[in-house]
């Protein structure tokens, strides 16, 4: 009667600690959906930023800090094979933590 308790006991403690571990993976892993998530949102923010400014903000690139944990880098340059009326926007947000997510959005911007 003992023995048997006692693998009960075991069997139950091993599928305990199974879920436990289950769960601890599923929370981590909606922390970094989440995180890429707003990370595209701040991307996406950006280019409707470039997309509504004058032509004259479309000539530079640069980098800034939208959100504490976040860091945004975007680069403008000409389409190759339609300089002359089509800009090419690159927008990158990079998520600091324990998983570096990067998000890059590309986009066209006729001036």
């Amino acid at each position: 009667m003992l023995a048997e308790s006692l693998v009960a006991a075991s069997v139950l403690a091993t599928a305990l600690f199974s879920l436990a571990q289950l769960l601890a993976l599923c929370v981590s892993a909606n922390d970094a959906a989440g995180r890429l998530t707003h990370a595209t949102l701040l991307a996406a923010q950006k280019v409707e930023d470039l997309r509504a400014s004058s032509a004259t903000a479309l000539d530079a690139s640069g980098r800034d800090s939208p959100e504490p944990g976040f860091t945004r880098e975007w680069t403008i340059g000409a389409l190759t094979s339609d300089p002359e009326n089509v800009a090419v926007i690159d927008i990158v947000v990079t998520a600091r933590g324990s998983n570096t997510r990067l998000v890059a959005l590309r986009t066209k911007h006729t001036p």
